[in-house]
C-alpha cells in the first residue's frame, strides 16, 4: 500500500477528533473495515495520538494530585 500524505492525515484528524467524542463508533469502523488504505491507517494513528494524549493528561494530574497530597503531609 503507497500511503497517500493528504488521507493520512485528514484520516488521522478524523481519528483523533472521533476517539474522544465517539469512541466506541470509531473502535466499530476500525474493527470491520477492510482493505485497509492511507485514510484507514491515519484513523488508526489519530486514535493512538488520542489515547496516547489523554492517557498523559492523566498522569500528570496524578502527579499533581500526589504533589498536592505530600504538600498537605508536610504541614
Amino acid at each position: 500500500m503507497e500511503l497517500n500524505e493528504k488521507q493520512f492525515v485528514s484520516g488521522f484528524n478524523s481519528g483523533f477528533v472521533l476517539a474522544e467524542h465517539e469512541p466506541a463508533m470509531l473502535n466499530i469502523l476500525l474493527t470491520n473495515i477492510r482493505p485497509t488504505n492511507s485514510y484507514i491507517t491515519g484513523l488508526q494513528s489519530g486514535q493512538k495520538e488520542y489515547q496516547t494524549y489523554k492517557a498523559n493528561i492523566e498522569l500528570s494530574n496524578l502527579r499533581i494530585a500526589k504533589n498536592r497530597d505530600s504538600d498537605l503531609r508536610e504541614l
